[in-house]
């Protein structure tokens, strides 16, 4: 392999089966880095720390990254490692929550406190947001944007659905059906980064 070639994706130039050792090393890189990310990111969303759960997922992610790049693997693939790393650490939480919600949540009604006006300058565009409360008067900190129209006015009655024990915000916006699908797309591209960490390690090594 050509020097530009060894340096975008590795020096790996052995011909069929790679080395065993090389094989559980990828895999146990894939495995440990792919558990720990959506460990981190899937536990802050639950705990009602996302964006500490993101964090965390990118932290490990980057030193994954870093891991790979100090073993010589190709950049292409430390680039792609630490990139998807990061889709998953922002995707996780959000997908974990509309999970959640999908599976446990309770649909409850609101009132609208105040409705507020988002003009986007350049766009001609007018989009609408409601402050609510519970009708026992609790204030709702997540504000609703689907069901709040252009007719929204105080007083008005919404629906959102909330999580056990309020650990994630309530939402008026579409749930998936099902659990399942709110975690497929992000069980995919966990399993291709664990795929993706063992190619780079594998082909980081003649």
């Amino acid at each position: 392999m050509s020097y530009d070639g060894a340096f975008l994706w590795g020096p790996a130039n052995f011909s069929g089966r790679p080395p065993t050792r090389l094989t559980v090393e990828g895999v146990a890189v894939g495995v440990v880095t792919a558990g720990l990310l959506a460990g981190a990111s899937v536990a802050g969303a639950l705990a009602g720390f996302d964006t500490v759960g993101s964090v965390a997922g990118v932290v490990v992610g980057l030193a994954t990254a870093w891991y790979l790049f100090s073993t010589n693997a190709g950049r292409v693939l430390v680039g792609a490692v630490a990139l998807l790393g990061g889709i998953l650490a922002w995707w996780i939480p959000g997908a974990t929550a509309q999970a959640v919600l999908a599976a446990r949540g309770e649909s409850r009604t609101v009132v609208v406190t105040e409705v507020h006006v988002h003009r986007y300058e350049g766009r001609d565009y007018v989009k609408n947001s409601c402050s609510v409360r519970l009708l026992d008067g609790t204030s709702v900190p997540t504000e609703a944007w689907r069901t709040c129209g252009a007719t929204a006015r105080p007083g008005q009655h919404l629906t959102m659905v909330f999580g056990p024990k309020d650990a994630i915000p309530p939402t008026d916006r579409m749930l998936p059906a099902s659990a399942a699908e709110a975690l497929a797309g992000p069980a995919a591209a966990t399993l291709a980064l664990a795929a993706l960490c063992c190619v780079a390690v594998i082909r980081s090594q003649p």
